[in-house]
């Protein structure tokens, strides 16, 4: 597997790999539907914190100890932080870098057998307040905000603490710029450090509360089917996905669904969406013509607009089915969502102009044959995501 730098939602497999991907997210469905049905090996789950900024650190195979972000992995210049005087040299100036200063001085207090790459949870230890009636200690790292039992031996073990981290892929290889992924990572060799806290991101399917009910089994086949039947009839559009570039439909897909996204509005049809997904494909158009110099690039730019908005007008039918595929498949997945937040563990909450209000978690990773996929209820944590102020980013 390649190194984790990003993970898809299950869905955009239909758009990165155009009707493959679309199989590839169905056998993604099936398997988890019969992990939480029969306890099914075909797929396991982890929980996804919204933990920031990432962290990729630990021993290389020479015995060195680092600590870094993403860029740990960059080609070319990778930023790693062996020592304060490097993480100075890659991130000086910067709030990743202030942070990386005190994740150094924690980390290199645990037992690393390897390199792991996680979220970070907090730099000292969170307050304690009340929330709903409960004591508890409360942070949070990005949009979430986390709320744990003081009591608890989790709020015992945060409340001890300086500095929480959960950890999720570890890496295997010769060097750091040539290693692999393995998504899980078993952190029990990295407890009982005092000042860090090592969470797990393990999900237990605590007194089989995540089961599917009989309606939701037979909601996620009749969404399966229907992305089926979707796909075999969108198929001469879902044969063109898969391009990076910005004007390919790919790209601009993604984009599309995103800013729908933040609006909070998701069309409800494929008819919709399509007329939806028309307009914008017009107006980034527009927007690259007037960024233009010349009259010839106007014009060759214009020609390009008025072709990919009449293949879109006459190929109406295969795209509508495509978009009905996609929508089927996001449907399926919030089954799923919806009946793995039914195990309650760590109460977790929105912040916003008026206080907090209940939220689920970020979401889970399902990993299957060594290949990961993020499981998120977009239009709940993505929306969240793009609107919430960041204090770490910066």
């Amino acid at each position: 597997m390649a190194k984790n730098t990003h993970l898809e939602h299950l869905e955009d497999d239909l758009i990165n790999q155009g009707y493959q991907g679309g199989l590839n997210a169905i056998n993604f469905i099936e398997s988890l539907s019969d992990m939480l049905d029969s306890g099914g090996k075909g797929a396991r789950v982890t929980v996804k914190w919204d933990g920031a900024p990432a962290i990729v650190c630990g021993r290389t195979p020479q015995g060195q100890f680092f600590v870094g972000t993403k860029s740990v992995f960059n080609k070319g210049q990778p930023k790693i932080g062996y020592d304060h005087d490097l993480i100075d040299y890659h991130y000086e100036g910067s709030v990743v870098g202030t942070i990386l200063h005190e994740v150094y001085d924690q980390l290199k207090k645990l037992p690393f057998k390897g390199v792991l790459q996680g979220d970070l949870l907090y730099t000292k230890t969170p307050t304690i307040t009340k929330m709903g009636g409960n004591t508890v200690y409360k942070f949070r790292p990005n949009t979430i905000t986390y709320a744990v039992d003081a009591y608890s031996e989790l709020g015992q073990k945060i409340g001890a603490s300086k500095l929480g981290i959960v950890f999720h892929t570890s890496y295997t290889g010769e060097s750091v710029e040539n290693m692999s992924a393995s998504f899980g990572v078993d952190v029990s060799h990295l407890q009982g450090v005092k000042d860090v806290a090592v969470l797990s991101s393990n999900f237990e399917n605590v007194g089989g509360v995540a089961t599917l009910s009989t309606t939701e089994k037979v909601q996620v086949k009749q969404n399966i089917r229907n992305a089926k039947i979707g796909m075999t009839k969108g198929r001469s559009f879902l044969d063109l996905l898969g391009g990076t570039r910005p004007f390919e439909y790919t790209a601009l897909f993604k984009v599309y669904f995103n800013q729908v996204i933040r609006t909070g509005k998701v069309p409800k049809t494929a008819a919709l969406m399509h007329k939806g997904f028309e307009v914008f494909v017009s107006q980034r158009f527009d927007m690259e013509i007037a960024k233009k110099k010349t009259e010839k690039s106007k014009e060759q730019w214009k020609k390009k607009k008025q072709e990919s908005l009449k293949y879109l007008n006459s190929n109406k039918t295969a795209i509508h089915n495509a978009m009905s595929a996609f929508q089927s498949l996001i449907t399926a997945k919030k089954i799923i969502i919806r009946r793995l937040e039914k195990v309650k563990g760590i109460g977790t909450f929105i912040e916003d102009e008026s206080g907090y209000r209940v939220t689920s978690p970020e979401g889970y990773v399902a990993i299957k044959n060594g290949t990961a996929i993020k499981l998120v209820d977009r239009l709940e944590f993505s929306k969240a995501n793009f609107t919430v102020a960041k204090n770490w980013s910066k």
